[in-house]
């Protein structure tokens, strides 16, 4: 079995006090809607809360609204995953870090663009902490949703 963490990027656990006072950015309503609806990811089941995490923010003036000093803060992403082929399944809210690991997992893989794996196929070989961007994806089992799927 091959695991790989697919960025180093974790941070520290944002305190309740931040959590609470988080705003979600540039996924504002999907996240506020996610919070309030007590949503969870359906690949890695996350809450939306567990989503945030500590990084640098990116582009000038993101980060003169969000990051601190150094350009480090909270943020979030949500995204509408979809399938970029035969229609397998309908579109999906699920986290970023998911959705990244379905493209990341076609391109090790060598898979066809037009192939996109669902979000439960997505869950089962993803594991995100509460947090953190330190997604591992088992590769080995990537393929093998994709063999047996063919």
């Amino acid at each position: 079995m091959s695991f790989v963490i697919k960025t180093k990027k974790y941070s520290r656990i944002p305190t309740a006090a931040e959590l609470a006072a988080f705003t979600g950015m540039h996924c504002r309503i999907l996240f506020l809607e996610a919070v309030r609806s007590k949503w969870r990811c359906p690949s890695c089941n996350r809450t939306a809360p567990e989503l945030v995490r500590w990084t640098e923010i990116r582009g000038p003036s993101w980060r003169a609204r969000y990051g601190d000093e150094h350009g480090m803060g909270f943020t979030v992403t949500l995204t509408g995953h979809h399938c970029h082929g035969a229609g397998r399944f309908p579109q999906t809210l699920i986290c970023g870090n998911c959705n990244s690991a379905d493209g990341a997992a076609k391109r090790k893989l060598g898979l066809p663009e037009s192939w996109s794996f669902t979000p439960a196929e997505i869950g089962s070989f993803v594991t995100v902490a509460p947090h953190s961007g330190a997604t591992k994806i088992d590769y080995d089992r990537a393929r093998q949703i994709y063999d047996a799927a063919r």
